[in-house]
């Protein structure tokens, strides 16, 4: 569903920021600071009205009826198994399943387009396959002080409505548009994090998700009018147009890609999944020791190829970590068309995913004042990975970090997401 308000125009509006909670392994907050002396609850929450507020009006007392129906049936909270090798691997293969996109195996074909020096460490720009038919691009980081080989990271960036750029949003370039500079200070501290993670030693790669950066959706009329084109510099105004009817258009790409028979997330998920198979083959790299964190949708993909794939041996979730049941009847329109998994909820819920990752240490970070979760929905998740972890014996590696602030990976929680990949990785 795509929302009346963007992402973007959200966070532009709530222009807040803060500092970081201090927190412990599996620190559940009673409650989310007030805002303007009232909690977040209290301003979103409108039990006067017949429909509660939701978007959905008069539509939400069937939607939320059929999704109390849902019964998270694969939980492990709910299946308490004994064999947790053997549950995972029959809950990984439903979400493969419901994700109704697997790409043949593919020789990745690996291309090196440029290299840079930047001091501390070189910057490649490469393109790799991820299926037959589909190239990805992507920046690796190559530190040059490490013993190699290394750990890596998988940087995975955000949507933050903004389509025209990808692994730029996260990681600086040479002579970049103001535009990205902008969005990084807000979104980011003004600071690049693959950069960061590469300064302490880690081999970083960011590639453009499907729809973002040089994967994005450009029409013909884009080429009758010369725009739409990164080979110059465009104005703002032209790029924010094209960030807006991206927005609208997806909707109906998501309608298309689910009638063709398989589903935009089950696409990211396995870029992101083939990215770590080719992130290996790399000398510099010590495929014992990979890790991957991200924001917003970036978060998104970190909790699913974290849960996935046993390959990630640390992860960072930010600003993407709250029950689906939460979602309605406030939260509607911040769903993203690409994060749709049909039927996902009958069997796990996005906690759930998250324990997949179990017993991988696994990081989440949440400002209480992101207005796109629920608070009830994230303390729900919290409390959920924090009993999974307890159960497994291995508290310790579960920690959210909190802080008073909006939707964004600030530059303290990245640093602690960083001493958290050093602690476990």
């Amino acid at each position: 569903m795509v929302s009346l308000i963007t992402r973007r125009e959200i966070l532009r509006a709530l222009g807040v920021t803060g500092a970081l909670t201090a927190t412990r392994p599996g620190l559940l907050d009673a409650r989310p600071p007030g805002v303007a002396g009232q909690s977040l609850e209290e301003i979103q929450a409108d039990q006067n009205k017949k429909w509660k507020g939701s978007g959905l009006g008069s539509l939400y007392p069937f939607i939320k009826q059929q999704q109390q129906r849902t019964r998270q049936r694969m939980a492990f909270l709910k299946r308490r198994p004994k064999n947790l090798e053997a549950w995972k691997a029959a809950a990984r293969a439903k979400v493969f399943e419901q994700l109704a996109y697997r790409p043949e195996p593919c020789d990745p074909k690996p291309q090196i387009l440029g290299r840079v020096d930047k001091g501390d460490y070189v910057r490649e720009r490469v393109t790799f396959h991820t299926a037959p038919d589909i190239e990805v691009p992507a920046f690796v980081l190559i530190p040059k002080r490490a013993k190699f080989p290394a750990p890596a990271v998988l940087a995975l960036h955000d949507h933050g409505g903004f389509y025209y750029y990808g692994k730029e949003k996260i990681l600086e370039t040479d002579n970049e548009h103001p535009i990205l500079t902008d969005y990084r200070r807000e979104y980011y501290g003004g600071q690049s994090y693959p950069v960061e993670l590469a300064r302490h030693g880690y081999v970083v790669i960011a590639i453009d998700m499907f729809y973002f950066g040089e994967r994005r959706l450009v029409l013909d009329e884009d080429l009758e009018k010369g725009i739409n084109d990164r080979s110059k510099v465009e104005p703002k105004k032209v790029i924010e147009k094209i960030n807006a009817r991206n927005g609208e258009a997806e909707a109906y790409v998501l309608r298309d890609i689910l009638a063709a028979g398989f589903t935009w997330a089950g696409v990211m998920i396995w870029d992101d999944i083939r990215t770590l198979d080719y992130l290996v083959t790399r000398p510099e790299v010590d495929p014992k020791r990979l890790a991957c964190t991200g924001l917003s949708m970036g978060g998104y993909r970190t909790n699913f190829l974290a849960g996935l794939d046993s390959r990630i041996k640390a992860a960072c979730v930010a600003g993407w970590m709250t029950s689906l049941r939460h979602l309605f009847p406030r939260h509607e329109r911040h769903t993203m068309p690409s994060s749709t998994v049909p039927g996902l909820l009958d069997y796990l819920d996005y906690p759930d995913v998250g324990s997949l990752t179990m017993p991988t240490p696994l990081m989440v970070v949440h400002g209480w004042r992101d207005e796109l979760f629920p608070p009830e929905g994230v303390r729900a998740a919290f409390e959920n990975l924090t009993r999974c972890y307890q159960a497994l014996g291995k508290p310790e590696r579960f920690q959210t970090v909190t802080f008073d602030g909006p939707h964004s990976y600030p530059v303290h929680a990245q640093q602690q997401m960083i001493a958290w990949f050093d602690r476990w990785v």
